[in-house]
């Protein structure tokens, strides 16, 4: 981390991967699509793919498999698998844990996933409290004012301005699990925790560069809000 923590404002959250365990998921049926084709979801491409919009994710698996169909025809089975098995996700561990305490303290929280309008509804059918929290403070990738997908800065920007117009990127944290997600945060200029989670490296023994990020950390649970000025956990 770096050697003297920033004293931050907001918080702003990915969705996938980083508050519900939907990239498990998303594993678990895309093996189900590629079955057909006599293939599975190498762990290269999925690391790729993670924190992109799904035509571009898409795209990456179509390209890096070499399948023989086409954008339409593959998201169109996955979506139908998604909406059967996605309302069954579980909430990362700390999650809830995070998302209610800064609520409680009224530190201003938002989501920016990449995830369109429709797939959040679906992917956060059975936690619908905890995501009440937010607020309408939910922006989307399909959202006409993100003109461009993460590893842009533009989402969690235009989150960032609709949390409180006086904010400055300085003041933000970013909570992201893909290294796309990182580089939007740093291209916008904000403070961001890296939550990397260890299933989706391919070198568990020897992790990664932390990407620029403030901090990297394995799990939610790691986290010390304390460090960065905000409230800290009551135990």
């Amino acid at each position: 981390m770096m050697s003297s923590a920033p004293q931050v404002k907001a918080c702003i959250f990915d969705m996938d991967g980083l508050l519900l365990d939907t990239e498990a998921m998303y594993t678990v049926l895309s093996n189900k699509v590629l079955a057909q084709y006599g293939k599975e979801l190498p762990l290269e491409t999925k690391i790729k793919m993670m924190g992109r919009n799904v035509k571009t994710a898409t795209d990456i698996l179509l390209a890096d498999l070499q399948l023989p169909t086409t954008f339409e025809e593959y998201d169109s089975q996955i979506t139908e698998l998604k909406k059967t098995y996605f309302p069954m996700t579980m909430m990362m561990p700390g999650a809830e844990r995070l998302i209610k305490h800064l609520a409680k303290h009224s530190i201003p929280i938002a989501v920016a996933t990449s995830s369109n309008k429709d797939m959040f509804l679906v992917k956060t059918t059975n936690h619908g409290d905890v995501f009440a929290l937010f607020g309408s403070n939910i922006t989307c990738g399909d959202d006409p004012s993100v003109k461009n997908s993460k590893p842009s800065p533009d989402i969690f920007l235009t989150a960032m301005n609709r949390l409180d117009s006086s904010l400055q990127p300085a003041d933000c944290l970013v909570f992201e699990d893909s290294v796309t997600g990182v580089q939007a945060a740093c291209n916008a200029k904000m403070n961001s925790i890296w939550v990397h989670d260890m299933r989706f490296s391919l070198d568990p023994q020897n992790p990664p560069k932390d990407h620029n990020a403030t901090e990297r950390v394995t799990s939610l649970l790691e986290f010390n809000p304390a460090q960065y000025g905000l409230p800290a956990f009551d135990s």
